[in-house]
C-alpha cells in the first residue's frame, strides 16, 4: 500500500503497551493450548495476544469493529458474546467521531482477542483457531502500517525473526521425522507380523519379531526426542505430532519388548502330545506369559487412544491407525488363547477322568451335519494321559441304545427329527436306527447333547463330550501316523489318499460288507492309536493342518461344560449354526441321503445369494442347483442302488433350505415346490424329499422377505451364510 495514503495515528505507546500486557495475561486464561505444553502455551498466547492488542492502537476503526463483531458471532457463551458486541459498538464510535482515542482502540482490540480465543464454534476441527488467527493477523498488519516508520521497523524485525525461528523449527522437525519415519514403519511392520505369528501359535518367531519391533521403536523415539526435534516442541500443531510420535514410540517399544520377553518363556515343544500324554503343568505355565502379553498390548492400545488427536498429521496418524487396528483385531484371538490355556487342563483330565465319544462320519452318505456316522471311538484322558478304551460300529450303538429315553433332548430337535430315530416310539423312546441318523441336524450342539443323554443308556458309562471327524480329518491325522495296513482288503492306505479311500475306493475294493467294515475299523482305530502312541507336532503346525478343517465344519467338538462350550464356539469348533442376521437374513442348504447308499460322492451342489432392494421392498433371493452325477451301472448296489424301487444311480435326498421365516416363494425347475417349515437353532428350515435320476439336475429358487432398512441406515448388507461339508472340498 502507498505509504502517503496511510493515515498515521497518534498513539500513546505506554498506554497501548500496558493494555496489551493486561490483555495478554487475560488471554492466557482462555484455555488455548497450541502446543500442549503449559509454559510454552502460556508464553505463546501472551506474546501473540499482546502484540495484536498493541498493534490495534493504530488499526483502522472498521477493522477493530469487524474483529469484535466477528468475535461476538463466533462466541457461544452469552457473556463473551456481550463483550464482543460492546467492542463492536466501541469500534463504531471511534469511526463515527474520527478520533485516535488510543485507550478505546486497544480496548476494542483486547476484547476481540479475548473473545476470539474463547470461541467454541467448531463446525470442523481448528475452525475457530483458523478464523481467530486470520482476524488477529489482519488487525496486526493494519495497525503496523499506521505506526511511525521507526516503530514499524522494529515490529517487522521482531515478526521476521519469529517467522524465521518458526521456519527453522519446521525444518529441524522435518529432518527428525524423516529419520524416525523408517524406524516407525519397520517397527509397525514387525509388530503386525509378530501378531500374526502369535495368532498362529509360533511363539518363537513372534518373540523375534517383537524384539525387532522394540528396537525400531526405540530408534524412532531417539530421533523424535533428540536435539534436532527439540525446536518443534515450540511450534503450535507441530508440537502435538512430535509428542504423539514420542509417546507412541516409547510405549510401543516397552510393550513389544515386554511381549517378546514373555513369549521367550514359552517352549512350544513341551505342549505337544508324546507317547499318549501331554504335560498339563507345561500348559499351565503358558498362561502367565500370555497374560503379560495381553497386559503389554492393553498398555500400548491405551497410549494409542490417548495420543490420538485431530492435531496429528498424516504419517503419525497412519501409524496410529494401523497399530490400533492390528492390536484390536488380535484381542479376541489372544483372549481365546488365554482362555484355552486356562481350560485345557480340566478338559485333559486334571480334575477327574474325562471321557469323549469320537464319531467318524462319511459324507459319501450325506447327513445335515456332513455325513453318516460309520464308527466310533471312546477316548479317555486322565491327568493328560490319553487312551482309546472302546471302538465300534454305528449299528452296534443303534442296537444298544434302541428304546433309550430322549425326552430331555431339545424340543426343536424332537419336533424336526424325532421321526428319524430320536423319538420314534409312542412313548418317546429312540428307534432302532438312531445313530444312523443322529447327524441329520445341522446344529451340532443339538446332536451332542442328545448323544450324551442317550449313550450311557446303551453303553453304561457317562461321556463328557462328543467329537466329529470326517475322512479329511482322518487323512490329516495320518500325516503324523504314517501308512496303515488294512489286511481285510489286502491294501495299505497311504496318508495322502486316505480320504479318497474312505469316500470311494473302499466301496470298490470291499464288495464283501464284512471285510469292508473290518477294514474301516482297522483304519479309524489305527489312525487314532498311532497318533496317540507317537509324537504330535507343535501347536502351530497342528493349527495350520486342522484350522481349515474346523472352518469347513469337518472337525467339531462339544462338551457339557458351559465355559468350554463358549471357548469352542469362539474358535469355531462347536458346530453351532451361525446366528441369523435380523436385518439382512441369511441362507444355507443341506442334504441328507434318503436312499441308504453311498451315492453322495457324485452329488454336485452350487448356490448363490442376492440381496434385492427396490420399490417392492427388500428381498433375499437364493438359487440352488443339485446335480446327480452317479452312473447307473458299474458300481456295487450299496453305492448306487436303493431300497425304494427307483432305478440304480438314483439319489433320494431330504433337502433343507435355511432362512428367515418370511418365505415368499420357492420353485423347483421353475414350478411351485411344497415344503414343510420347522425351526432349527434360530432359523426356519424348509424341507422336502426329492429324487434325482442318474445325470439329473434340479434347480431351486427361494425368495425371502426382509425388513426395510431403518431411516439413515447405510451399513453394507451382509447376510449370514454357512455351508454343509460334503464329499468334495
Amino acid at each position: 500500500m502507498n505509504q502517503r495514503f496511510i493515515r498515521r495515528n497518534r498513539v500513546d505507546e505506554r498506554l497501548a503497551l500496558s493494555v496489551a500486557c493486561g490483555s495478554g495475561l487475560a488471554a492466557t486464561l482462555g484455555g488455548a493450548r497450541p502446543t500442549g505444553l503449559l509454559v510454552v502455551d502460556s508464553l505463546l498466547v501472551f506474546v501473540t495476544a499482546a502484540a495484536v492488542v498493541w498493534a490495534s492502537a493504530s488499526a483502522s476503526w472498521w477493522a477493530l469493529a469487524s474483529a469484535s463483531g466477528a468475535a461476538a458471532v463466533l462466541a457461544f457463551e452469552p457473556l463473551a458474546a456481550a463483550f464482543g458486541a460492546l467492542g463492536f459498538l466501541a469500534g463504531l464510535d471511534v469511526g463515527l467521531w474520527r478520533r485516535d482515542r488510543t485507550a478505546v482502540r486497544v480496548g476494542v482490540g483486547g476484547i476481540a482477542v479475548n473473545v476470539l480465543i474463547r470461541s467454541e464454534f467448531e463446525p470442523f476441527f481448528g475452525f475457530s483457531a483458523l478464523v481467530g488467527l486470520s482476524i488477529c493477523a489482519l488487525v496486526f498488519l493494519l495497525g503496523m502500517l499506521r505506526r511511525p516508520s521507526q516503530v514499524r521497523r522494529v515490529g517487522w524485525l521482531v515478526a521476521g525473526a519469529a517467522a524465521g525461528v518458526f521456519a527453522a523449527s519446521l525444518l529441524c522437525v522435518g529432518l527428525a521425522a524423516l529419520s524416525a519415519r523408517s524406524g516407525l514403519t519397520n517397527a509397525s511392520r514387525s509388530a503386525r507380523q509378530g501378531v500374526a505369528a502369535l495368532n498362529a501359535g509360533d511363539y518363537e518367531r513372534a518373540a523375534k519379531l517383537f524384539e525387532q519391533s522394540a528396537q525400531n521403536f526405540e530408534s524412532a523415539d531417539g530421533h523424535l526426542g533428540g536435539l534436532l526435534a527439540a525446536p518443534g516442541r515450540l511450534v503450535p500443531g507441530v508440537a502435538q505430532n512430535v509428542a504423539a510420535g514420542r509417546d507412541l514410540a516409547a510405549a510401543a517399544a516397552e510393550a513389544t519388548a515386554q511381549a517378546a520377553g514373555a513369549l521367550r518363556q514359552v517352549d512350544p515343544s513341551k505342549l505337544r502330545v508324546a507317547g499318549g500324554r501331554i504335560d498339563l503343568d507345561e500348559i499351565r505355565a503358558v498362561g502367565a506369559p500370555l497374560e503379560r502379553v495381553r497386559v503389554a498390548f492393553d498398555g500400548l492400545r491405551a497410549v494409542v487412544e490417548e495420543v490420538d488427536s485431530p492435531w496429528l498429521v498424516g504419517p503419525v496418524q497412519a501409524e496410529l491407525v494401523e497399530i490400533d487396528d492390528e492390536f484390536a483385531s488380535n484381542e479376541p484371538r489372544l483372549d481365546n488363547a488365554i482362555e484355552a490355556v486356562r481350560l485345557a487342563p480340566q478338559m485333559l483330565g486334571s480334575e477327574r477322568l474325562r471321557r469323549y465319544l469320537i464319531l467318524f462320519t462319511t459324507p459319501a452318505e450325506a447327513r445335515g451335519l456332513g455325513g453318516f456316522v460309520g464308527s466310533f471311538v471312546v477316548l479317555e484322558i486322565d491327568e493328560g494321559a490319553l487312551s482309546v478304551t472302546d471302538f465300534g460300529r454305528t449299528s452296534e450303538l443303534s442296537r444298544l441304545t434302541s428304546g433309550a429315553d430322549c425326552s430331555a433332548c431339545d424340543p426343536e430337535l424332537l419336533q424336526r427329527y424325532g421321526r428319524f430315530g430320536f423319538s420314534s416310539g409312542e412313548d418317546g423312546t429312540t428307534g432302532t436306527v438312531l445313530f444312523s441318523n443322529v447327524t441329520m441336524p445341522a446344529h451340532f450342539p443339538y446332536i451332542a447333547a442328545a448323544v450324551q443323554a442317550i449313550y450311557p443308556q446303551g453303553r453304561g458309562e457317562q461321556i463328557d463330550g462328543v467329537l466329529v471327524m470326517d475322512p479329511y480329518v482322518v487323512q490329516a491325522l495320518m500325516q503324523y501316523s504314517g501308512p496303515i495296513e488294512v489286511p481285510a482288503l489286502d491294501t495299505v492306505v497311504q496318508p495322502n489318499n486316505a480320504a479318497e479311500f474312505l469316500l470311494r475306493d473302499q466301496y470298490i475294493l470291499g464288495e464283501n460288507k464284512g471285510a469292508r467294515v473290518e477294514a474301516l475299523d482297522a483304519l479309524g482305530k489305527g489312525a487314532i492309536e498311532a497318533v496317540l502312541s507317537g509324537v504330535l507336532p507343535e501347536p502351530p503346525e497342528l493349527a495350520r493342518d486342522f484350522g481349515p478343517l474346523v472352518s469347513e465344519r469337518r472337525l467339531l467338538m462339544w462338551t457339557d461344560n458351559p465355559d468350554e462350550q463358549l471357548l469352542l464356539d469362539r474358535v469355531g469348533m462347536l458346530g453351532s449354526i451361525p446366528t441369523l442376521d435380523e436385518r439382512d437374513g441369511g441362507f444355507s442348504v443341506s442334504v441328507t441321503n434318503g436312499s441308504a447308499n453311498k451315492i453322495d460322492v457324485f452329488l454336485d451342489r452350487t448356490s448363490s445369494v442376492e440381496l434385492v432392494e427396490d420399490e417392492a421392498g427388500r428381498r433375499l433371493v437364493a438359487d440352488v442347483t443339485l446335480t446327480n452325477n452317479a452312473p447307473a451301472v458299474g458300481l456295487p448296489r450299496y453305492v448306487i442302488g436303493n431300497a425304494f424301487g427307483t432305478p440304480d444311480g438314483s439319489s433320494r435326498l431330504f433337502v433343507s433350505f435355511y432362512g428367515v421365516p418370511e418365505l415368499m416363494e420357492i420353485t423347483s425347475n421353475g414350478e411351485p415346490f411344497g415344503v414343510e417349515a420347522l425351526p432349527e437353532a434360530g432359523w426356519m428350515a424348509f424341507s422336502s424329499f426329492i429324487t434325482l435320476q442318474s445325470g439329473e439336475t434340479r434347480t431351486f429358487q427361494l425368495t425371502f422377505q426382509l425388513p426395510e432398512r431403518a431411516l439413515g441406515d447405510t451399513t453394507p448388507s451382509s447376510p449370514t451364510l454357512w455351508t454343509q461339508p460334503l464329499a468334495d472340498r
